[in-house]
């Protein structure tokens, strides 16, 4: 391990915050609104970020960026910024690398929780250093994703699933987290970190529910033609999504509000509402009493839709859930996926037959 004091690590540091400044400010900041492209979210990781391991790597700035894809326009931003292209990213010659985000895998996720472990565990940040450097940076993150969910899991766990349902308790609506919460929350244990809060509300509340969150201090935007504008309800079909933002909602990029017709007791399948549960059974609840969408339809919103590929975060999700299916679970997701994803790989693997 590095004996650099911490004046001394310090001094070293580049100054990352600046380089975020310059970053919105060459590429744009698609949080400005009426943009259609910029950066969407950036945060400095990486374990040349953690104090003490500055010596292994450089930090890294990781960077969502809209569109998905990097423009030519872009491309000359970060050049005339001195950033230059180093394999799948880009370099500083001042000190950091920029890593463009998959949003496709859990990978800045599983990046936060990393740094959370090693800045937290010398020992661990120790023996991290160690395999870094005999097989390198990549084997040293798939040695630790474990160790590092493991201690996300206990120093954050639900927090932030609570904090969002004591906001929204007041409204007495049949709203329930969905997508990896709510898979989490079914398991009863956090086992993955996540960025994004999938929340389901109900679509013909509108009106109160941006009034509610608006008097808490919610930043409330909405996509119209590609360009993120403020939420004006009512948002119709084909739109249904609400990016929700508060200051106190740490270690969250956002809520994700999915904006569902749960009129008449019914829970309906946004991509074809003539799949339906009664919310009785849609709507299930987990440790601290926290309500969540039932695994079988949030693995049909994970599965995806035809000919478009299944992401890697949401295969993994698959496959961690899968035991925890009953019987029916199973029959029910598998036999809506032949109906509206025919072909689809995990029809295979889903077996009516077995339960818990």
């Amino acid at each position: 391990m590095c004996s650099l004091s911490l004046a001394q690590h310090t001094a070293h540091m580049p100054d990352l915050q600046l380089a975020l400044t310059n970053l919105r400010a060459a590429l744009g900041d698609f949080l400005d609104r009426n943009r259609e492209d910029g950066v969407f979210h950036v945060q400095i990781g990486g374990p040349g970020s953690v104090l003490g391991l500055q010596n292994l790597d450089v930090p890294e700035l990781h960077v969502d960026l809209v569109p998905g894809t990097i423009t030519a326009p872009q491309e000359q931003a970060l050049q005339s910024l001195g950033y230059r292209p180093q394999g799948l990213h880009w370099h500083n010659p001042a000190g950091w690398r920029l890593v463009l985000v998959d949003e496709t895998t859990s990978w800045r996720a599983d990046q936060h929780a990393l740094s959370a472990l090693l800045t937290a565990d010398p020992e661990a940040a120790a023996e991290y250093a160690q395999v870094f450097r005999r097989d390198g940076r990549e084997a040293a993150d798939t040695v630790f994703r474990e160790r590092a969910t493991v201690h996300h899991a206990r120093t954050i766990g639900f927090q932030r699933a609570r904090a969002v349902a004591q906001m929204l308790a007041p409204l007495d609506w049949p709203w329930m987290f969905a997508g990896g919460m709510a898979l989490d929350l079914h398991v009863g244990a956090v086992t993955r970190p996540h960025e994004d809060l999938d929340v389901i509300v109900p679509r013909d509340r509108q009106p109160e529910l941006q009034q509610h969150l608006q008097h808490l201090g919610w930043r409330l935007d909405a996509a119209v033609n590609r360009q993120y504008q403020p939420w004006v309800p009512p948002l119709n079909p084909p739109s249904f999504q609400v990016h929700a933002r508060h200051p106190d909602l740490r270690e969250v990029v956002m809520l994700d509000l999915m904006l569902t017709d749960l009129s008449d007791g019914q829970w309906r399948y946004r991509r074809n509402p003539d799949i339906t549960l009664p919310l009785e059974e849609a709507r299930q609840f987990g440790p601290q009493e926290l309500p969540y969408l039932t695994p079988e339809a949030a693995l049909l919103f994970k599965a995806g839709q035809v000919g478009s590929p299944i992401r890697l975060k949401d295969q993994r999700d698959f496959v961690r859930l899968r035991p925890h299916l009953t019987a029916a679970q199973q029959g029910w997701l598998k036999a809506r996926l032949e109906t509206s994803v025919p072909g689809h790989p995990w029809i295979a693997q889903l077996n009516a037959s077995s339960g818990r």
